[in-house]
C-alpha cells in the first residue's frame, strides 16, 4: 500500500494513463481488457464533484494510493475476483480515512499483473464552528494522523522506553509521516487478515532506510531482464569451462 500526494499536472497525467493515453501506458499492455472502473477513468472531473462545497486546507489535488494484494494468496485471474479487490480497496480506504475520501479507482486488467487497484481520493470531514455552523472540510493527513496516534507512541532512542508527557503524565502518541505510513501499512494487514479472511497474509515489515524504495515496472522489468543475463552469462561461462576440462582430460587419455 502506498499513496502519493498529487498536483493538479501529476493528476492529468494520472487520468492520461489510465485511459491509455500516454506511452507508458501502452508499453504496458499484454492483452485487450477493458478495466474495471470505480466511478468513472475522468479523474480531474471525479475530483471537481467531490469537492463541489468543501473547503479544503493546503495545496494537494488529491491522493494517489496504489493497493497491492498479495499474488500469492488471491489467484486474481478471474474477473469476480478482480470486482472484489477493486471493491476491497475502496472500503479500505474509505475506512481508514474517515468514511468519504475515494472519488475514483480502477484495476487494469490490460497489464501482465491484475491485483493492483490505483485510487484516487481526498478525505473530507465535517467540522463544527464554536458558533454551531456546520461545513464540509478536506484534509490530506487528519485522519492518517489520527490513525498513527492510536497505535504509536514517541520513545527514547536509547532506552526504547515511550516519552512521557510531564504534564499528562501519560506517553506521547507519534503522528509524524512515518509513523503515519506504518499505520496505513498496519491498518491495511488487518483489513487482508480480518475482512478478506486471509489468514496468511504476513504483517509488514519495518524499513531500515526512509528513503523511497519503489520503482516503477519498466525499471524493475529491466532490472530482473539484466539478472537473467547475468545469470545466463555465468551459467555459460560455468558450461564452457567444464566443457574445456573434459576436453584436456580426453586428449590427455588419448595420448595415453
Amino acid at each position: 500500500m502506498r499513496q502519493e500526494a498529487l498536483k493538479p499536472s501529476d493528476l492529468s497525467r494520472a487520468e492520461k494513463h489510465g485511459k491509455r493515453q500516454d506511452e507508458s501506458s501502452q508499453k504496458r499492455r499484454v492483452r485487450d481488457e477493458e478495466p474495471l472502473v470505480y466511478g468513472t477513468l475522468d479523474l480531474t472531473a471525479a475530483r471537481a464533484r467531490h469537492m463541489e462545497g468543501v473547503k479544503q486546507s493546503g495545496r494537494t489535488t488529491c491522493i494517489h494510493a496504489l493497493v497491492q494484494f498479495p499474488t500469492d494468496l488471491i489467484d486474481g485471474t478471474d474477473k469476480a475476483q478482480q470486482q472484489q479487490m477493486l471493491d476491497h480497496a475502496v472500503t479500505f480506504l474509505n475506512e481508514f480515512h474517515g468514511g468519504d475520501a475515494v472519488s475514483a479507482a480502477r484495476l487494469d486488467r490490460d497489464e501482465t499483473g491484475k491485483h493492483t487497484v490505483d485510487a484516487f481520493l481526498l478525505p473530507k470531514y465535517d467540522f463544527r464552528y464554536k458558533d454551531g455552523r456546520v461545513v464540509k472540510k478536506a484534509s490530506v493527513s487528519k485522519f492518517s494522523k489520527e490513525q498513527a496516534r492510536a497505535r504509536y507512541v514517541k520513545t527514547d532512542k536509547k532506552t526504547g522506553n515511550a516519552t512521557i508527557d510531564r504534564k499528562t503524565g501519560k506517553p506521547i502518541p507519534r503522528d509524524d509521516t512515518r509513523a503515519q505510513g506504518s499505520a496505513l501499512q498496519d491498518a491495511f494487514f488487518e483489513y487482508l487478515r480480518d475482512e478478506m479472511q486471509l489468514s496468511e497474509a504476513m504483517p509488514p515489515e519495518r524499513k531500515k532506510f526512509t528513503a523511497k524504495d519503489r520503482v516503477e515496472p519498466e525499471e524493475y522489468g529491466l532490472r530482473k531482464d539484466r539478472e537473467r543475463l547475468h545469470d545466463n552469462a555465468r551459467a555459460l561461462s560455468k558450461a564452457d569451462r567444464v566443457a574445456r576440462e573434459r576436453n584436456k582430460r580426453q586428449a590427455a587419455q588419448n595420448e595415453a
